[in-house]
């Protein structure tokens, strides 16, 4: 990526990380905790510090090989956090206020942190994975937020270790897309959540990152004087360093791509397609691949092109816009999301701009 790419938005200062990354042999006791698994191995303790990661400004570019320090905790239960609990970061205390969301792999809570303001604290789950793992998965992910800033991508405020668990300190949004799903929404605005959509997908093709998970719950809502997009959860996302495509570690199958079945790799068009799920659900209110159907299914829903006949059946220029995004082979969709936003913006429900009048 190229410096001017890193550069935050106008008002924030650029971001540098210093990480100070605890590798332990256990995690300290508990009750009423879940039991995690000790790491096989651990570099020896070197530092009192916990892991932390400092954002400060002056650089733009997060160093490729962070220093590790470690302390010592013993006991093999994690506490998780609950309502009142206080997270200790170096740049200053959270209070837990309720919890937003939780998944196999993670949980976000609303907090009040430094000054008074508002967060969402994502805490990486363990999920009986060896320490070593959450920590790399947590590094991985604040690195990605560092580095791709961008108006329509969620902002990271801090990061951190507290009692073996690991935090990012989120700017609060006030609910997921999800939230909004259910019955069709005005073709006007699902065209300007798509623009948003669209404009940060770009943005992280631009830099060479595929999101590859691109769903309801990780698409978050602000609302201005119209709905802010802001895409969240980088955890799975894949950096194709100049190749065409990339072969998942993780692969969510209600959204996944046709080509991901084929071969087994994700592309910058796999995105464009998990986009065009998503303004299917929007415009209809209802999901392209009905939740819950059985793998094998899913499979043949998928390889047999059904979201892309769904989308045609809608009967509207903007539905044959989301069934070329859903086409089954990659060629015979849209190439980029710039390519898909100068059709989109022809369409009669944006020119009108009834909702959203250009300011």
């Amino acid at each position: 990526m190229s410096d001017a790419t890193r550069t935050p938005p106008l008002g924030v200062p650029a971001a540098r990380i210093t990480q100070r990354i605890a590798a332990v042999t256990d995690y300290p006791a508990a009750t009423n905790s879940v039991p995690m698994p000790a790491p096989s191995h651990a570099p020896p303790p070197s530092s009192p510090s916990g892991a932390t990661i400092s954002i400060a400004p002056g650089a733009s570019r997060p160093p490729s090989n962070p220093t590790v320090q470690s302390t010592k905790p013993t006991g093999s239960f994690l506490r998780f956090p609950q309502q009142g609990s206080l997270l200790v970061s170096p740049r200053g205390a959270y209070l837990v206020h309720a919890t937003l969301g939780s998944g196999e792999f993670g949980a976000v809570y609303e907090g009040v942190g430094p000054f008074d303001q508002v967060y969402a604290l994502k805490m990486m789950r363990p999920a009986n994975r060896p320490y070593v793992e959450v920590q790399a998965e947590w590094s991985k992910e604040v690195q990605r937020l560092l580095s791709v800033r961008h108006p329509n991508v969620v902002y990271i405020y801090d990061a951190f270790e507290h009692n073996s668990l690991f935090y990012l300190a989120l700017e609060r949004c006030d609910h997921p897309l999800k939230a909004m799903l259910g019955r069709p929404l005005q073709d006007g605005l699902t065209i300007e959540l798509a623009r948003q959509l669209l404009a940060a997908v770009q943005f992280l093709h631009d830099n060479d990152i595929v999101h590859d998970d691109l769903h309801p719950g990780n698409v978050l809502i602000t609302h201005l004087d119209r709905p802010i997009v802001k895409i969240s959860d980088f955890g799975i996302s894949q950096e194709l360093r100049g190749l065409p495509a990339i072969r998942p570690n993780v692969v969510h199958h209600a959204i996944m791509a046709p080509e991901i079945l084929t071969t087994g790799f994700t592309t910058k068009q796999s995105d464009l397609y998990q986009v065009g799920l998503l303004m299917y659900w929007m415009l209809v209110g209802e999901p392209a691949i009905p939740p819950g159907m059985p793998y094998a299914d899913l499979c043949r829903w998928v390889a047999e092109g059904e979201p892309r006949r769904r989308a045609e059946g809608i009967g509207t220029p903007l539905g044959d816009l989301i069934a070329r995004m859903l086409r089954r082979r990659e060629q015979f969709r849209y190439t980029t999301a710039r390519e898909v936003w100068s059709d989109l913006r022809e369409l009669p429900g944006w020119k009108a701009r009834e909702l959203f009048p250009p300011k």
